[in-house]
């Protein structure tokens, strides 16, 4: 009996809400009120069929039924050129997938390329979909082989969103594993290989497996991208001292792979070389000796938190010194009312509060210790001032500034625990107590000089990481 067209609409509009649900008790009441439903979907205006949403809910059972009734369905294109194995096989639907493969009439829709040139194996492979993977390979082995428009392989596909598990799959198919030149293949747009691009986003166990198969250790040494770059050289565009860089590194290393700078690089960058190479030729054989203090990254900031705290202790330190200064304060006012000993009179009274130590030696080395102690007190909070005031920490002249004023913090520091030293050590041990503080004097000196001259021959910021050294070594001695 012919249905009125309200009908086939109503009819269609249930088929498509029982796709959705997987519903098969509907679907047979559909099938029994219009055995021609399924031939009249090519009609209605929805761009997918009932194959393509039962494919992409995972609903196998009703999936299987639609295939019994129209075979054809499976080959059916929704608008963006995908069949119903494609969206099966981008979410993982193992069974859906299966049905699909057991029960479709063309055996080409494995090899099926939507409009951005995508099997249902390349779907599979982004999502990391390992069974699905399996069976798209048992069904046509040679997909594996299919490439994108842009030049990728599914293996690209497989490195780039990271799944290593069914990159391992793909690669130990039948028709992968001995094939060198699929392997190593190139993308169109940048020539990177699977190496290239595991290296780039710093993939340790990828690049690690990639080594251990022989068809792509044998081209490492060889094959150069479009940057004419090989693979164990691309970390050189991607500067850092981050662990998972080590490891590559040393895992290209361990191989007999040395990370050099390789002639491509050399061509690509080749004038801004030779001027480099010309001025070095000149002047680097003094920075040589140098460069083995040479600090990787941005000292500035990854220090700036250790410089305030160490200049806020030295601050303390000074603040806390210059209010009980060697040898103690007087704790009640002493005249000769009370003891002449102290040479105390009421003219000249030894008032509470007041520094014992600060009557005797003339005053020369108390004057002299609270000179250095005020010194290196008011540099350090210019430090402090220094690091919180907003300026740019890559300005040149900042980082000069900052330099000779640590410089003057430790050094007024030293000055003033020599003193304190003096200050406190009896006449019968002075002479041995001076010979040590003298030898440390001169030392200190040449410590100094030394990063003087680092400064005036490195010319480099890194240099100033030995200040904070030097900084926590007079630490160390309070």
């Amino acid at each position: 009996m012919a249905t009125r067209p309200d009908q086939e609409v109503d009819l269609l509009n249930k088929l498509y809400e029982a796709s959705i649900k997987g519903s098969l008790l509907t679907f047979n009441s559909l099938i029994q009120k219009d055995p021609l439903i399924l031939s009249k979907i090519s009609l209605t205006l929805f761009n997918e069929t009932p194959l393509h949403i039962t494919a992409l809910l995972g609903h196998h059972n009703f999936t299987r039924q639609l295939l019994f009734h129209k075979p054809k369905l499976s080959s059916e294109l929704d608008s963006r050129q995908r069949s119903p194995l494609h969206l099966a096989s981008a979410e993982g639907h193992t069974e859906v997938v299966r049905v699909l493969l057991q029960e479709n009439e063309d055996e080409n829709m494995c090899l099926a390329k939507d409009q951005d040139g995508k099997i249902p194996l390349h779907y599979a492979a982004m999502r990391g979909r390992i069974d699905v993977i399996k069976l798209l390979i048992g069904a046509r082995k040679e997909s594996v082989l299919e490439v994108m428009p842009d030049g990728q392989t599914v293996l690209h596909l497989c490195v780039r969103y990271n799944h290593l598990e069914a990159l391992k799959v793909l690669v130990e198919s039948e028709v992968a594993y001995e094939n060198c030149r699929f392997l190593n293949s190139k993308g169109s747009a940048d020539g990177n290989t699977i190496l290239h691009l595991a290296v780039m986003l710093k993939q340790v166990e990828t690049v690690k497996y990639l080594l251990s198969i022989p068809g792509v250790k044998t081209g490492t040494d060889d094959i150069e991208n479009h940057r004419g770059l090989k693979a164990f050289e691309v970390l050189k565009h991607f500067p850092g001292t981050d662990f998972i860089s080590d490891i590559i590194r040393h895992t290209f290393k361990d191989l007999g792979f040395e990370n050099s700078t390789s002639a491509a690089i050399t061509r690509d960058h080749n004038d801004v070389a030779h001027k480099k190479s010309t001025t070095k030729s000149s002047k680097g054989k003094a920075r040589k000796w140098f460069g083995f203090l040479k600090y990787k990254g941005d000292w500035m900031e990854d220090k700036r938190g250790s410089i305030m705290i160490v200049s806020t202790v030295i601050a303390t330190m000074t603040y806390q010194t210059a209010i009980n200064p060697p040898g103690g304060i007087w704790q009640e006012t002493v005249d000769d009312g009370k003891s002449n000993i102290y040479n105390c009179s009421k003219e000249d009274k030894c008032l509470a509060g007041t520094s014992i130590l600060a009557r005797y030696d003339s005053g020369f080395l108390y004057n002299a210790f609270q000179v250095c102690n005020s010194i290196s007190f008011f540099t350090s909070l210019s430090v402090i001032l220094l690091l919180i005031s907003g300026v740019h920490m890559k300005n040149k002249f900042f980082m000069f500034l900052l330099t000779l004023t640590m410089c003057v913090v430790v050094t007024a520091l030293a000055a003033t625990f020599w003193l304190g030293m003096s200050m406190v050590t009896p006449d019968n041990s002075y002479e041995s107590v001076s010979k040590i503080m003298n030898v440390s004097i001169s030392a200190w000196m040449l410590l100094l000089a030394f990063v003087i001259l680092f400064h005036a021959v490195a010319k480099d910021r890194s240099g100033s990481c030995i200040l904070f050294s030097l900084t926590q070594a007079v630490l160390s001695m309070y």
